[in-house]
């Protein structure tokens, strides 16, 4: 990849990171935000919400015309306003108050991956695609290894407040890097570059929302799934995620490469067939939480850049911002459903070992149509570049 193309994709899988890191932080910060807040540490699912619940309105706004703005200016604007927004959170300890600035921040960065992703996309060439999209993803894989770790560790020593000012400074780092290494894209008329409404494009837009509800339905048990199904310590708990977070950085990396070469089919066939055995380890043995992490995660973020290698191909350069906004929409509601249907279950039995069983069976179940839909995509797609 030559040089200017790494520098490009550095800097949005740079962007992708201080958006993924300022979503997943607030919930395990909590702990530490709920005594000034007054409030039990349980009302950090509000905080996620809110935010998740904004990104989706952005998303069902906006994805239709945002084809028509510049897409360097637009992550100039969103960076500045997601920085402050950000930091806004220090200015208050009434918790009605944090949910209104969490919620302005999920309108602005609800809608800033779609349009990184997209003028990366259309940047690169098209054999070099699948590369940089895997790039962009891994930046969720880093935020798991590195990020959050490293947030967590300044909130225990210094205090919660350092974590919104350090994702501030963050975005303020990014403002000219985005000015100076992203090339402004031209925009076409209204017209032409805004995204319509149709059923292919629901078809192909919601590949990933189908293999991200699989994963999804595991998290909010992951932890008792490891400590009282699989018998893993405490102290195992950081080393078990890090190392499913290096395999899925791992993962995500090799996929991109592999997607240049063989189809999204085969791959999430694959891909699916390890997540299913790694479902089947947590389900049959009490040991063996490493292995088990390592396989959920690395089939998990494969079949993530599978799906998106191939639905990235679908839409025009003109449409494609608004096309990966609708993507992470869906990948939004996918993923709320996927935590309302594992709490849901969770709650009926009681944490039990029985439910824990039982969405482990539903997990792998869902896990089951995703190959087929891209084989249909990609014979649509192939259909579509013969005629």
């Amino acid at each position: 990849m030559p040089g200017y193309l790494v520098r490009i994709t550095l800097i949005v899988a740079f962007v992708q990171f201080i958006n993924a890191l300022e979503y997943m932080i607030f919930n395990p910060l909590f702990t530490w935000m709920a005594p000034t807040f007054q409030v039990p540490v349980s009302q950090a699912g509000y905080v996620t919400g809110v935010y998740t619940l904004a990104s989706v309105i952005a998303g069902v706004s906006v994805w239709r015309w945002v084809g028509n703005v510049k897409p360097r200016r637009f992550l100039l604007c969103n960076m500045a306003l997601l920085g402050g927004l950000t930091m806004m959170t220090l200015t208050t300890t009434r918790f009605d108050v944090l949910l209104f600035w969490r919620f302005l921040a999920g309108l602005v960065g609800g809608t800033t991956m779609g349009v990184g992703s997209s003028l990366l996309v259309n940047i690169m060439p098209p054999h070099l695609r699948p590369r940089a999209l895997a790039s962009t993803i891994a930046a969720f894989s880093l935020v798991s290894i590195v990020g959050m770790p490293t947030m967590l560790f300044l909130s225990a020593k210094i205090g919660w407040q350092i974590v919104p000012a350090t994702i501030g400074g963050l975005c303020l780092i990014a403002l000219p890097l985005i000015q100076l290494a992203l090339p402004e894209q031209p925009i076409e008329a209204s017209r032409q570059a805004g995204l319509r409404w149709s059923s292919s494009v629901l078809f192909y837009a919601s590949g990933n929302a189908l293999a991200q509800f699989s994963p999804m339905l595991i998290i909010p048990l992951l932890v008792p799934l490891l400590t009282v199904k699989m018998g893993a310590s405490g102290d195992e708990l950081p080393w078990l995620f890090f190392g499913g977070g290096v395999a899925g950085l791992c993962a995500t990396k090799l996929t991109g490469k592999l997607c240049q070469h063989y189809s999204g089919y085969r791959i999430s066939l694959l891909a699916s067939l390890l997540f299913i055995l790694s479902l089947s380890i947590a389900f049959t043995c009490n040991r063996g939480g490493a292995l088990f992490m390592v396989l959920f995660l690395a089939a998990a973020y494969c079949r993530l850049v599978a799906s998106s290698a191939v639905a990235m191909r679908f839409p025009a350069d003109s449409a494609r911002s608004g096309f990966t906004l609708l993507q992470n929409t869906l990948m939004s509601l996918s993923t709320a459903a996927a935590f309302l249907l594992s709490s849901w279950v969770l709650s009926v039995d009681g944490n039990g070992e029985r439910a824990m069983q039982g969405i482990l069976l539903l997990c792998a179940l869902s896990a089951l149509p995703l190959p087929w839909l891209l084989r249909v995509q990609e014979k649509r797609l192939a259909t579509r570049a013969a005629g």
